[in-house]
C-alpha cells in the first residue's frame, strides 16, 4: 500500500494536470468567444444572432447562479471525483459546439457549462480535502494550483499557432474592422481546445479516490441534509444580514471577472488599431494574465509575515486599489466603444502593447487577490456555514456578471469604468462593516484567527471563476 505522504503528493500532481488541459482549453474559448461569435454572424446571420458571445455568457453564469444553490443537495449523492469527470465532460460539450455553431445548441451549451462550474468549482475542494490533512491542505492545493496555473501559458501558445497558420488567410470584407476569424480558424481552434478538455476529461476519470488517514473529510464530514433542510438553510443564509450588507463587495467581484476575463479581451480585438497591428494580441494578454497570477502567490506569502490578519483587510483594500487603478488605465487606453462592438476610433492615450500587457498584468493579479480574498471572509463570516456562504456569495457574483453580460452590446468603456468605480466605493464600505463584524464574532467566541497565507493559499484552487 502506498504511504500516504506519497499518495497525496501523487494526488496533488493529477489533480493539477488535470486542471490545467481542462482550462487550456476553457480560457482562451471564452476570451474569444465574442469576436468568434460576431464573424460567423456576419457571415450568416442566421447561424447566430448578434453579441451572441456576451448573451451566451450571461445564460451561463444564470445556470451557475441556480445550479451552485443545489450543489450540497447533490454531493449528497455524488462523489467529489465524479463531479469533476461530470463537469470535465460538459465543458467538453461546449467548446465542441463551436463546430457545428447555431442559436439552439449554443445556448443550450452554456446552461451545461454553468452546471459544470457549478460541479468543478466546490469538486476541486472537496476532493483535495479527500487526500489531505489539515496540515497539507494549503499545501498541496497551492501545488496543485501552481501547476494548472500554466495552462494560460498553454493556451496561449495554442493560439499563436493557429494565429499564424494559413487558416487566417481567409478573409472577409469587414475584416480589417477587427480580429476576424475565418470558418477553418474557428473549428481548427475549437477543436484543438476540446482536444485539451477531453484530455482533461480522461485523466479525471483515473484520479485516485482513497482518503488518507486523518483527511480534511474525515475531520469535518459533508453534512447530509433532505431537500427542505437545504433549502431552509439557503434562504436562511441569504437574507442574514452578514450576508446582505457583502453584497456590494459580491457584485464588484462579479462585475470585474466579466472585464477581465471577456469584456477586455474583447476590446482587444475589437479594436481596430490594436487587431491590425497584433493579431496575435490576445495570446500576449494570456501570458500577461498568468504572471499577475503567479504574481499574487509572490505577494501575499511575504506580506502575511509581517501584516497581521493580512487575508481580510489588508489583502482586500489592496486589491480594490489595484483594481481602481487598472480600470483607469483602462479608460485611458481602450477605444470607447471597443468594448461592445468593432470600432476605427482611438482612445484618451493610443493603446499600444506595452499598455497591454502591463493592465493585462494588474488583470491578472486582482483576479487571483479578489478570489483570495472572496475565500477568507465567506469562510470567517459565518462559522460552521462555509459551503453556504459560498454558494450564496457565487450566487450574488453570478447574478451581477449575468445582469452585465445582458447589458454588454449597449455599454462602452465609459460606461463599464463608472459602474465598476462605483461598485469599489460601495465596497469599501461595506467591507469596513463586514471585517467589524468578523472581529466581534471571533472574540466573542474566543476563536484564534488563522494564519490567513494558508487562506490565501488554499484559495487558489477557485480562481478560475
Amino acid at each position: 500500500k502506498m504511504l500516504d505522504s506519497t499518495y497525496q503528493h501523487m494526488c496533488t500532481l493529477i489533480m493539477g494536470l488535470a486542471t490545467l488541459f481542462r482550462y487550456a482549453g476553457y480560457d482562451m474559448a471564452t476570451f474569444i468567444v465574442e469576436s468568434v461569435l460576431h464573424s460567423s454572424h456576419i457571415r450568416d446571420a442566421k447561424s447566430i444572432v448578434n453579441h451572441a458571445g456576451f448573451f451566451g455568457q450571461a445564460v451561463k453564469e444564470i445556470s451557475m447562479c441556480i445550479s451552485s444553490l443545489m450543489l450540497p443537495i447533490i454531493f449528497n449523492y455524488v462523489k467529489p471525483k465524479w463531479a469533476l469527470v461530470l463537469g470535465t465532460f460538459l465543458l467538453c460539450i461546449f467548446t465542441a459546439s463551436f463546430l457545428f455553431i447555431s442559436n439552439i445548441l449554443y445556448f443550450t451549451v452554456n446552461i451545461l457549462a454553468g452546471i459544470a462550474f457549478s460541479l468543478l468549482f466546490t469538486g476541486v475542494s472537496t476532493y483535495q480535502m479527500q487526500f489531505s490533512t489539515r496540515e497539507t491542505l494549503a499545501r498541496n492545493s497551492a501545488r496543485a494550483s501552481a501547476i494548472a496555473g500554466i495552462s494560460l501559458i498553454i493556451g496561449a501558445s495554442l493560439y499563436m499557432v493557429i494565429s499564424t497558420s494559413d487558416l487566417t488567410s481567409e478573409q472577409h470584407d469587414q475584416a480589417s474592422a477587427y480580429r476576424y476569424y475565418s470558418e477553418a480558424e474557428t473549428r481548427f481552434m475549437y477543436g484543438a481546445l476540446t482536444a485539451s478538455l477531453l484530455l482533461s476529461f480522461c485523466i479525471h476519470c483515473f484520479l485516485p479516490d482513497r482518503e488518507v488517514k486523518n483527511s480534511v473529510t474525515s475531520q469535518s464530514p459533508h453534512e447530509k441534509m433532505t431537500i427542505r433542510e437545504q433549502a431552509n438553510t439557503i434562504k436562511s443564509t441569504i437574507f442574514d444580514v452578514s450576508m446582505i450588507k457583502l453584497i456590494p463587495v459580491f457584485v464588484n467581484h462579479g462585475i470585474f471577472c466579466v472585464f477581465s476575463l471577456n469584456i477586455y479581451p474583447t476590446s482587444l480585438q475589437y479594436s481596430s488599431l490594436l487587431s491590425n497591428e497584433y493579431p496575435q494580441l490576445t495570446a500576449y494578454y494570456a501570458y500577461a494574465m498568468f504572471f499577475g497570477t503567479t504574481a499574487c502567490g509572490l505577494i501575499v506569502e511575504p506580506l502575511s509575515k509581517y501584516f497581521h490578519d493580512f487575508g481580510l483587510r489588508p489583502l482586500y483594500f489592496l486589491t480594490l486599489g489595484i483594481e481602481a487603478l487598472v480600470i483607469f488605465l483602462c479608460l485611458l487606453t481602450v477605444p470607447n466603444w471597443a468594448t461592445a462592438h468593432p470600432t476605427d476610433f482611438d482612445s484618451v492615450i493610443t493603446p499600444n502593447l506595452f499598455f497591454v500587457v502591463f493592465i493585462s498584468f494588474l488583470l491578472g493579479l486582482v483576479d487571483s487577490t479578489i478570489a483570495a480574498a472572496n475565500t477568507v471572509y465567506c469562510s470567517r463570516i459565518m462559522p460552521g456555514r462555509a459551503s453556504h456562504t459560498y454558494a450564496v456569495g457565487r450566487f450574488f457574483i453570478g447574478t451581477s456578471a449575468a445582469i452585465v453580460f445582458f447589458c454588454s452590446p449597449t455599454l462602452s468603456m465609459f460606461h463599464h469604468s463608472m459602474i465598476q468605480f462605483t461598485f469599489i466605493i460601495a465596497s469599501v464600505f461595506s467591507f469596513i462593516s463586514t471585517a467589524n463584524r468578523i472581529d466581534r464574532l471571533e472574540k466573542t467566541t474566543g476563536r484564534i484567527n488563522e494564519n490567513c497565507t494558508e487562506e490565501a493559499e488554499h484559495s487558489f484552487s477557485d480562481i478560475k471563476n
